[in-house]
């Protein structure tokens, strides 16, 4: 009989040539697992061989429906299935329902005997690849069942690459919509083609919106003609600018970093004659934080922090600027020098948070009687400047300044209580008193030292008799210089105790200048000038040298001393080198990393913070302790004691002093041993001169003290006296005699 094709299609037979056969390939079959499901056996055993003699591997076999099934079910991996529709169990047309409700990538041929066409369309409807009526011709049964192996394979890697296809778009929608840059793309007219979904977030309207807008509509004004000029010439190459993006409402804006790319886009609904039409893709970053930042660090870098005044460096660039405006117009200029004359008292009575909020006020007052045109500068603690530009005489100085007098001696209201401060002012005039910037300003602070001598509360005007005083500086700084060369300093020592076992835990070195004529003169008259002259580093090294020194002789004399510690200013840690100076020192005289440490102020942050940063590090981690000294006078920030490898933080002496002189509640201190406890940092306290300040601290948990109480500052002979006792009581009857 004759056999029926449903799919049309050339039928081999006995009688094609064998050279116009479909050969399948070897390895194709070979990884092929085929299933033959007839409930006749005679039959399975012949399509099996014939299968078998193909190059197929041996075929499974089933006797029924529910036997494939059940093989299926336990995950049996087959790509074919030659099935009966006619079986006594669970005919061939349950079968194909039951596969395609399990949804189960497998070809199926129906080989069976059933003549009625409904069966063969009802197989193929059910998902049936192909049917072939029995009986068969052999090639024919083999053609078909490698054709619906290749197609399968076809289809089965077609909806692979589909899924891939699918995936990688969600993919990549997922990454551009996740992404925190704007990214979009442009059609040849500059409109919107494509939007990510950040844009909604970024400039307040959504994709949707924007799709076949013009960019130039989310563009700041001011800034399309430069867009229009780069979006003409990105046909030459990849582009970056800054631009400003708003809203649609055009409420704000804010700062973006642009990336312009030139790009072809291949449209579907084009037809292929049209061919690819290019545009431009946008990768665009929010740089507005960025932007506020920056802004806020140029805006540091020449105001003050607690006033917002200008600081020196722009007060200098003001004062250049109306030089060259005063040459310009034949009229003079005036710079002064404000210093307050009684704010230290009020300072050490209120404290510095009071302290910071009264020069504030003086700040507003200050400013409140100059002009618009006028400049006030705040350059460092209680010290100000003044610049008048294009005055017509020194008259006009004189007023001012006699106006900003009599305003700073109104009583301020501090806490409830009135304060009353007195200003002295110096001023000098361009050109007649310099005719730079460098010159003005030191004669302007000559004129204002000289109204401090002479009385306080008042102005006055440079002139060349104040140039002796300036002498008699150059002479200080000639005799401190002659006194480093010829040995004049030497160091005292002030002991550190610990407050409950009354023992010595460290020491700190202190310098003294041995003057000639003078005496013993403290720090407090000669440290500023011995960093303004440029010989801080020098100074230091020799008090580092003579103190590991002097530790090293106790050492091996026997005296316990646990610590030694030295004072190190900003501008030896700035020079690069202390560090390697510093571990060499130690190691000359064999003193543990662990015995020595430096105290440092918090000022040292004002300057080259990363470096400094670096320095303290390679300290640290060569085991050498770090203490913060007057910590909370200076820096007003706590952010450096995340970052820096501090071990120790010294509450300064006006802290404690504040103890007997307001109450015992001393809301500072406690702060600063919170901080240290929280921190896991050792605490100090300074100062400590009374029983009342030492029992208060030792309440807090401060053990370890430093002050009057337990020892002033000692030269060695008197400081090897004091080691050699135990309690404090011997040690005050020490000081009476040895203090100097």
């Amino acid at each position: 009989m004759n056999s029926l094709s449903i799919v049309p299609r050339s039928e081999p037979n006995s009688s094609v040539n064998a050279d116009q056969r479909v050969a399948p390939h070897a390895d194709l079959l070979k990884t092929r697992r085929l299933v033959v499901v007839d409930d006749d056996e005679a039959f399975r055993i012949s399509l099996c061989d014939l299968l078998h003699s193909r190059g197929y591997p041996m075929p499974e076999s089933c006797s029924g429906g529910r036997d494939l099934i059940s093989l299926l079910m336990e995950g049996a991996p087959f790509d074919l299935v030659l099935l009966d529709l006619t079986m006594p169990d669970l005919g061939g047309l349950d079968v194909l329902r039951m596969l395609r409700q399990a949804k189960l990538e497998v070809a199926v041929v129906v080989v069976s005997g059933d003549r009625m066409m409904e069966s063969a369309i009802g197989a193929l409807r059910l998902g049936a690849n192909d049917y072939v009526r029995k009986p068969y011709a052999p090639e024919m049964l083999l053609h078909t069942v490698e054709t619906v192996l290749r197609r399968h394979d076809l289809e089965k890697s077609h909806r692979q690459m589909t899924a891939q296809l699918e995936c990688s778009e969600r993919m990549h929608r997922f990454l551009v919509n996740t992404s925190p840059d704007l990214i979009f793309t442009l059609d040849e007219a500059h409109n919107f083609s494509f939007v990510s979904d950040r844009v909604g977030q970024l400039i307040g309207c959504t994709a949707d919106e924007l799709a076949g807008l013009s960019f130039f509509s989310i563009i700041f004004e001011e800034d399309v003609e430069r867009t229009r000029y780069l979006l003409d010439r990105v046909g030459k190459g990849e582009c970056s600018t800054e631009l400003r993006l708003v809203s649609r409402e055009h409420s704000s804006y804010r700062h973006f970093d642009v990336k312009l790319i030139p790009v072809e886009f291949s449209d579907l609904h084009l037809s292929r004659a049209a061919g690819p039409h290019r545009g431009v893709y946008v990768v665009a970053r929010d740089i507005s934080d960025k932007k506020l930042a920056d802004d806020h660090l140029a805006y540091l870098a020449y105001h003050d922090v607690l006033t917002g005044l200008p600081n020196r460096a722009l007060f200098r660039d003001r004062v250049g600027l109306a030089m060259v405006q005063a040459k310009r117009s034949g009229m003079k200029a005036a710079t002064m020098f404000v210093d307050l004359d009684r704010f230290k008292l009020a300072n050490d009575t209120f404290g510095h948070q009071k302290g910071d909020e009264l020069l504030k006020e003086v700040a507003r007052r200050l400013q409140d009687s100059l002009r618009e045109t006028d400049t006030l500068a705040r350059i460092g603690g209680d010290e100000f400047t003044v610049l008048l530009p294009c005055i017509r005489s020194t008259e006009d100085a004189a007023h001012v300044a006699g106006k900003l007098v009599a305003d700073m001696a109104r009583p301020y209201l501090v806490s409830d209580n009135e304060v009353f401060l007195t200003a002295s002012i110096g001023i000098s005039i361009w050109p007649e008193d310099g005719d730079d910037i460098e010159t003005l300003m030191r004669h302007a602070d000559l004129a204002m030292y000289h109204v401090k001598s002479t009385g306080k509360n008042n102005f006055g005007f440079f002139s060349s008799t104040m140039g002796q005083a300036s002498s008699r500086r150059l002479s200080f700084e000639n005799e401190l210089r002659h006194g480093f060369e010829d040995e004049q300093f030497e160091l005292y020592y002030q002991p550190q105790v610990d407050a409950e076992s009354q023992q010595v835990v460290g020491l700190e070195a202190l310098v003294r200048w041995r003057h000639p004529a003078k005496g013993v003169v403290s720090p407090g008259h000669f440290i500023p000038v011995v960093e303004e002259i440029g010989l801080m580093p020098a100074l230091t090294y020799w008090v580092l040298e003579t103190a590991c020194r002097d530790l090293r002789d106790w050492w091996e004399r026997g005296f316990d001393v646990p610590r030694m510690s030295i004072n190190v200013s900003p501008a030896v840690l700035d020079n690069g080198d202390f560090s390697r100076r510093l571990e060499g020192t130690l190691k000359k005289y064999a003193i543990p990393h662990e015995n020595f440490e430096i105290e440092i102020t918090e000022n040292i942050f004002v300057g080259d913070r990363q470096k400094v940063s670096d320095c303290l590090l390679r300290i640290s981690q060569k085991g050498i302790r770090i203490a913060i000294d007057d910590f909370g006078t200076q820096y007003s920030s706590l952010s450096y004691l995340r970052y820096l490898p501090v071990s120790t933080l010294k509450i300064d002496q006006s802290f404690v002093r504040e103890i007997d002189r307001v109450d015992d509640s001393s809301p500072i201190v406690r702060a600063i041993i919170a901080i240290a406890a929280g921190l896991n940092l050792n605490v100090v306290a300074e100062g400590v001169e009374t029983e009342v300040q030492a029992e208060f601290l030792r309440r807090l948990g401060c053990r370890e003290m430093q002050g009057y109480l337990y020892g002033r500052p000692l030269p060695v002979d008197a400081l090897e006296r004091l080691l050699t006792r135990v309690s404090p009581r011997p040690v005050v009857e020490i000081e009476a005699g040895s203090a100097g």
